[in-house]
């Protein structure tokens, strides 16, 4: 089953993918999770807020969100303090605030301050009928943890919008506020609602002329029903809290509280602020004095907390989760795409493929819901780990899959090319090449004299295991020496050096192989001549000159490379010219000049094939430098010297050395002593270059 998935592209995705999907959920939950969180090492959570925390600033700043020009902060500050002496001030201080902001038809006063305690009488009197007169007064029910409420006095109470929680809903992980509960049950079994719905319940009262404080709060499934036209979208669905929508609260506007409680400082900023049908909240901002919270706006003051809720209903600028399912689904789709062109070989493919994937899922897609939506990412984090985690582990999964492929392929490839062949051919840098290129290439060939005759006497059976041995034998040594086996014509071997990448001795390898092979040929002999087989010899020319080197096919069906051109017909046809000097390794002028201090060679002949106009020296190999022996060494030193004498048409004198180099079996002298003796009945015309032509193709 495992390889089946392997072997199939698209089954390999979807199963790499839900691997993926399933270990960054994990990874994901666990981050999340209170309980588990202790055991994760992915910091998804802590980055999702942060990403969201910049996610208000970003927004409201592009689409200029402003606050609520009904929202009035009276702020008891150190002008304040500096005025009317130190804080908690005699309750009786209110009073003139309260009447005044009365007068100016204020629609709600609210108290970010609790008069839980009783003071002077007189001056708890004096602020109650203050609140009775002002009849729009909400102050706070407060609980720590929900246990039993702290509240105003009753003499406060019964004369204001009283029955609401000030506490807003606290991250328990990074401690953040985030979001507040519309309704909060305490420990008395009461259900108190939050103190910014009590302030907005108020104000739609003396707006629409309709008591709204009596409505009845509950859930459904998607949002919170606040009054009957007013629908507050819980943050997710079935939740029981609602995202609250900071701005910048530098932004509101502020009025510190002695300009209101002084009727002269009132008098004038009467003059440029209007009052009317506005809510002013009022609460300590002095020093020392004031209670805080971690929000996306960093470090706020409780009271903008409130205000950037009520700011964000009367707006109706709410904003909601994601629909976690579907960001999970969209998260599942990119590890899906990514994995999927990851495995493409294409370099182009994947780079364009895993750029469009960032820009779409990374960059579109947040940026479409920051600026057309009220939605927030859950899991942005989730996304960007998703994508480099796909990438990562796509391409180890690529190159270990890839490598026990290439594995095969060289094991294949090797066959047909050596092993350093194979492996340049494998390589990141090698590039195939369909079309033609010229180059400098050794060429060699090889056949077995007299096959035809030999080959009658072998049964079938017996002549395919023979030519099967002797080809990968011989086959080995070439590949050995980094040549490539450019075909078989069934006991003949032509091999290309130089074909798929530079490196130098070229012209060694070629000639060090067909030493290899006459070599071992001896060795083999002796075996098969045990086996009652005659006697094989194998006749090898090696040439080095320009080519074309291409692929030739039939189009998406057959194909071959190969080496073309004037010089592979040439070298062809040289092989067979071992024949006339009855020499086994014979090598052009070029192999020559190139490993001459390498091997040993003698000077045969310059010949001129049939049908060309072009000359050619050719030459024996036939050892490797110093390792010679004496007698052949002698051999060559006099047949070298009967060479110049019968260049220079003294054939008789040639024709001595000739005849008995001859008596000792040496063939080439054989060849020549036949010559010398026909030049001596048949003198060549005075413009005899020495050039022998050949008589058959």
């Amino acid at each position: 089953m495992l390889k089946k998935i392997i072997k199939n592209k698209n089954l390999l995705t979807l199963f790499i993918s839900t691997i993926i999907f399933l270990l960054v959920y994990f990874f994901s939950y666990i981050d999340s999770n209170n309980s588990l969180s202790r055991y994760s090492f992915f910091p998804f959570y802590s980055l999702n807020k942060s990403i969201q925390n910049n996610f208000y600033q970003v927004k409201n700043r592009i689409i200029s969100t402003k606050p609520n020009k009904d929202i009035i902060v009276v702020e008891i500050d150190e002008k304040t303090l500096s005025e009317l002496w130190s804080f908690p001030f005699d309750r009786k201080i209110y009073v003139p605030l309260l009447d005044n902001l009365k007068e100016s038809w204020v629609w709600v006063i609210a108290f970010d301050i609790i008069f839980a305690d009783n003071t002077n009488k007189e001056s708890d009197f004096l602020f109650s009928e203050a609140i009775k007169r002002a009849w729009n007064v909400v102050l706070w029910i407060s609980s720590f943890n929900n246990w039993l409420p702290q509240k105003p006095l009753d003499i406060f109470l019964k004369n204001s919008f009283s029955n609401w929680f000030l506490i807003p809903n606290i991250d328990n992980k990074n401690n953040i506020v985030y979001s507040f509960f519309p309704l909060s049950k305490f420990r008395n079994g009461i259900n108190y609602e939050y103190f910014a719905l009590s302030i907005l319940r108020a104000y739609y009262s003396n707006l629409e002329k309709k008591d709204y404080t009596k409505e009845k709060w509950n859930y459904e499934k998607n949002y919170y029903k606040f009054k009957p036209n007013i629908n507050i979208p819980l943050s997710e669905t079935w939740k029981d809290s609602v995202l609250i929508n900071f701005i910048d609260n530098k932004m509101y506007k502020k009025i510190s509280f002695f300009d209101i409680y002084d009727k002269k400082r009132f008098n004038e900023i009467k003059k440029y602020t209007n009052f009317k049908d506005k809510i002013v909240i009022v609460w300590s901002a002095s020093q020392w004095i004031k209670d805080v919270f971690n929000t996306p706006n960093w470090i706020e003051y409780g009271m903008y907390v409130h205000v950037n809720t009520i700011n964000t209903i009367l707006n109706q600028s709410y904003l909601v989760y994601f629909n976690k399912n579907l960001e999970w689904f969209l998260i599942f789709s990119l590890i899906l795409l990514s994995v999927y062109f990851n495995f493409n070989k294409s370099g182009y493919t994947l780079f364009f493929t895993n750029i469009s994937i960032l820009t779409i899922f990374l960059l579109i897609f947040p940026y479409s819901i920051l600026i057309f939506t009220n939605f927030i990412e859950n899991y942005f984090t989730e996304l960007v780990f998703s994508f480099i985690f796909s990438i990562i582990v796509s391409n180890i999964i690529k190159y270990i899959t890839e490598n026990k492929s290439k594995v095969k392929l060289n094991k294949a490839l090797s066959e047909y090319v050596s092993s350093d062949v194979a492996n340049e051919i494998l390589s990141w840098t090698w590039e195939i090449n369909l079309d033609w290129e010229k180059k400098r290439i050794a060429i060699f060939f090889s056949d077995i004299e007299w096959f035809t005759t030999i080959s009658e006497k072998f049964s079938p059976e017996l002549l395919v295991s023979f030519l099967r041995k002797y080809l990968t034998l011989m086959s080995n040594i070439i590949m050995d020496e980094k040549g490539f086996i450019n075909k078989y014509e069934w006991d003949a071997i032509m091999a290309l050096w130089w074909v798929f990448w530079f490196v130098k001795n070229t012209s060694f390898n070629a000639c060090k192989s067909a030493l290899y092979q006459q070599k071992l040929l001896k060795e083999l002999n002796i075996e098969w001549k045990n086996q009652g087989f005659s006697e094989i010899k194998a006749r090898i020319w090696i040439h080095i000159w320009d080519a074309i080197v291409w692929n030739i096919w039939s189009e998406g069906r057959k194909m071959e490379f190969t080496a073309l051109w004037d010089s592979v017909n040439l070298a062809s046809r040289l092989e067979w010219v071992n024949k006339f000097y009855w020499t086994y390794i014979c090598v052009s002028e070029d192999i020559y000049s190139e490993v001459k201090d390498l091997f040993e060679f003698r000077y045969l002949d310059k010949i001129k094939v049939k049908w060309k106009t072009k000359w050619i020296n050719i030459y024996e190999l036939i050892s490797i430098k110093w390792e010679i022996l004496e007698e052949k060494q002698e051999i060559v030193k006099n047949f070298l010297e009967a060479i110049e004498l019968y260049k220079n048409r003294e054939f008789d004198k040639a024709l001595v050395i000739f005849s008995e180099l001859a008596d000792l079996w040496d063939k080439p002298s054989e060849t020549y002593k036949k010559r010398c003796e026909n030049y001596l009945i048949n003198t060549p015309s005075l413009d005899w270059d020495w050039t022998f032509e050949m008589a058959e193709k």
